[in-house]
């Protein structure tokens, strides 16, 4: 293609230069020395345009290489054009189909609320109810502390009576014990009175009494080993030491004997 450019250049520069001759012939009529004037400012002229035609010829094959390289930067463009165009179309489906997603997404996130609200609502009422019962409890707490508070103070009052009657027991412990000695010293002389009484019985018991007024009526106190005394006209003998609460008859240290007159 560069090859037939540059034929028709050459072409074109001949043309000028014959077109050139003929002119300075035509001259001619005005005079040899102006024809040769003019014959060498024709061929100055054709000279100065031959160089203007090469400028020109390297402008339009630059122009040329610049068109040819737009032109595969079009077709280069137009692909990509056409895959953005293909891309542009599979988005718009996609978008299309997430479009129907999200709708039906929306769709069951609207009956999902739907749902949330009755729920909400169950739960309010369960709450409230909640609340009553607790409500309900507390009162009943709270009546329980009071009757706690009060059976608190009745057990405040009955440990200050037990704390009384432990004092009073303490001092009973105390004059208990003053009595248990005292008791110690009595067993130790009824001890001691039994072992008299025992050597003798045997022989007391065979004896005759005749003096039976010497018997005193019995009373509620403390009698002697080998005392005598009447009582529901029957006769008494003490083997050994009598308290206040041994009454004959009932055994123990009293023995019934018989008179021999």
């Amino acid at each position: 293609m560069n090859n037939n450019k540059k034929d028709n250049i050459m072409k074109y520069k001949k043309v000028l230069v014959v077109a050139a001759t003929v002119g300075v012939f035509f001259s001619a009529g005005l005079g040899i020395k102006s024809m040769a004037e003019d014959f060498w400012n024709g061929h100055n002229h054709v000279q100065a345009i031959n160089n203007d035609i090469d400028t020109l010829s390297d402008r339009i094959h630059a122009k040329t290489d610049t068109i040819n390289q737009l032109n595969a930067d079009l077709s280069t463009a137009r692909t990509r054009v056409q895959n953005n165009a293909d891309q542009l179309s599979k988005l718009t489906g996609q978008l299309i189909q997430v479009n129907q997603e999200k709708t039906l997404i929306t769709n069951n996130n609207n009956a999902l609320n739907n749902q949330l609200k009755g729920k909400d609502n169950e739960l309010q009422a369960k709450e409230q109810e909640i609340q009553a019962k607790i409500q309900e409890i507390q009162n009943k707490i709270q009546e329980g502390n009071d009757k706690v508070a009060a059976k608190q103070n009745e057990l405040n009052s009955a440990n200050q009576t037990i704390e009384t009657l432990k004092a009073q027991v303490l001092d009973l412990q105390t004059k208990l014990s003053i009595s248990d000695a005292a008791l110690n010293d009595v067993k130790q002389a009824r001890q001691k009175a039994d072992q008299v009484v025992q050597e003798t019985a045997t022989s007391e018991q065979t004896s005759q009494i005749s003096n039976s007024s010497q018997n005193q009526a019995w009373e509620a106190k403390v009698y002697e080993a080998q005392a005598r005394v009447s009582y529901n006209g029957k006769n008494y003998l003490a083997k050994w030491y009598a308290s206040a609460q041994d009454i004959p008859g009932n055994g123990g240290p009293w023995e019934e004997y018989q008179e021999i007159n």
